[in-house]
Protein backbone atom coordinates (compact mmCIF):
# COMPACT_ATOMS: atom_id res chain seq x y z
CA UNK A 1 0.00 0.00 0.00
CA UNK A 2 1.19 3.51 -0.90
CA UNK A 3 0.99 4.78 2.68
CA UNK A 4 3.04 1.94 4.16
CA UNK A 5 5.68 2.19 1.42
CA UNK A 6 6.25 5.78 2.46
CA UNK A 7 5.95 5.40 6.23
CA UNK A 8 8.28 2.40 6.39
CA UNK A 9 11.15 4.90 6.24
CA UNK A 10 10.15 5.78 9.82
CA UNK A 11 9.46 2.16 10.78
CA UNK A 12 5.73 2.90 10.92
CA UNK A 13 2.95 0.77 9.50
CA UNK A 14 -0.71 1.51 8.98
CA UNK A 15 -3.17 -1.31 9.48
CA UNK A 16 -6.33 0.74 10.11
CA UNK A 17 -6.75 3.83 7.94
CA UNK A 18 -9.74 5.07 9.87
CA UNK A 19 -8.15 5.22 13.31
CA UNK A 20 -4.47 5.74 12.58
CA UNK A 21 -5.00 8.98 10.68
CA UNK A 22 -7.68 10.54 12.87
CA UNK A 23 -5.24 12.49 15.06
CA UNK A 24 -3.29 13.93 12.11
CA UNK A 25 0.14 12.69 13.22
CA UNK A 26 0.61 10.03 10.53
CA UNK A 27 -0.80 12.41 7.94
CA UNK A 28 1.76 15.08 8.87
CA UNK A 29 4.60 12.55 8.84
CA UNK A 30 3.46 11.16 5.48
CA UNK A 31 3.34 14.59 3.87
CA UNK A 32 6.79 15.43 5.22
CA UNK A 33 8.20 12.22 3.79
CA UNK A 34 6.54 12.72 0.41
CA UNK A 35 7.72 16.32 0.18
CA UNK A 36 11.20 15.46 1.42
CA UNK A 37 11.38 17.51 4.59
CA UNK A 38 11.23 17.08 8.35
CA UNK A 39 8.27 18.68 10.07
CA UNK A 40 9.50 20.23 13.33
CA UNK A 41 7.89 18.67 16.37
CA UNK A 42 6.90 22.07 17.74
CA UNK A 43 4.54 22.60 14.78
CA UNK A 44 2.10 19.89 15.83
CA UNK A 45 1.06 17.68 18.73
CA UNK A 46 2.97 14.41 18.45
CA UNK A 47 0.70 12.75 21.05
CA UNK A 48 -2.59 14.65 20.84
CA UNK A 49 -4.99 13.88 23.66
CA UNK A 50 -7.86 16.30 23.01
CA UNK A 51 -10.15 16.83 20.06
CA UNK A 52 -8.82 20.37 19.65
CA UNK A 53 -5.24 19.10 19.39
CA UNK A 54 -6.27 16.52 16.80
CA UNK A 55 -8.18 19.12 14.77
CA UNK A 56 -5.11 21.37 14.94
CA UNK A 57 -2.94 18.55 13.57
CA UNK A 58 -5.28 17.70 10.70
CA UNK A 59 -5.70 21.39 9.84
CA UNK A 60 -1.91 21.74 9.82
CA UNK A 61 -1.64 18.68 7.55
CA UNK A 62 -4.12 20.27 5.14
CA UNK A 63 -1.98 23.43 5.13
CA UNK A 64 1.10 21.34 4.32
CA UNK A 65 -0.81 19.75 1.44
CA UNK A 66 -1.65 23.19 0.08
CA UNK A 67 1.98 24.29 0.47
CA UNK A 68 2.89 21.23 -1.62
CA UNK A 69 0.62 22.35 -4.45
CA UNK A 70 -2.48 20.29 -3.70
CA UNK A 71 -5.88 21.94 -3.40
CA UNK A 72 -7.33 22.16 0.10
CA UNK A 73 -9.18 18.90 0.76
CA UNK A 74 -12.96 19.09 0.68
CA UNK A 75 -13.13 17.12 3.89
CA UNK A 76 -13.23 19.10 7.09
CA UNK A 77 -10.53 18.38 9.67
CA UNK A 78 -13.33 17.44 12.07
CA UNK A 79 -14.44 14.70 9.65
CA UNK A 80 -11.02 13.05 9.83
CA UNK A 81 -10.91 13.41 13.63
CA UNK A 82 -14.41 11.90 13.89
CA UNK A 83 -13.19 8.74 12.10
CA UNK A 84 -14.96 9.40 8.80
CA UNK A 85 -13.24 6.79 6.64
CA UNK A 86 -14.56 8.23 3.37
CA UNK A 87 -13.02 11.62 4.14
CA UNK A 88 -9.73 10.03 5.16
CA UNK A 89 -9.61 8.00 1.96
CA UNK A 90 -10.27 11.09 -0.16
CA UNK A 91 -7.36 12.92 1.45
CA UNK A 92 -5.05 9.93 1.01
CA UNK A 93 -6.14 9.53 -2.61
CA UNK A 94 -5.22 13.17 -3.29
CA UNK A 95 -1.75 12.47 -1.92
CA UNK A 96 -1.49 9.22 -3.88
CA UNK A 97 -2.52 10.96 -7.11
CA UNK A 98 0.28 13.50 -6.78
CA UNK A 99 3.03 11.21 -5.50
CA UNK A 100 2.30 7.81 -7.11
CA UNK A 101 5.17 8.10 -9.59
CA UNK A 102 7.57 8.97 -6.79
CA UNK A 103 6.52 5.97 -4.67
CA UNK A 104 7.04 3.47 -7.49
CA UNK A 105 10.69 4.42 -8.03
Amino acid sequence: MFVNQSLEQLSLEVSDLETQFHDGVYLILLIGLLEGYFVPLYDYYSAPSTVDQKVHNVTFAFELMQDGGLPRPRARPEDIVNLDLKSTLRVLYNLFSKYKAQSST
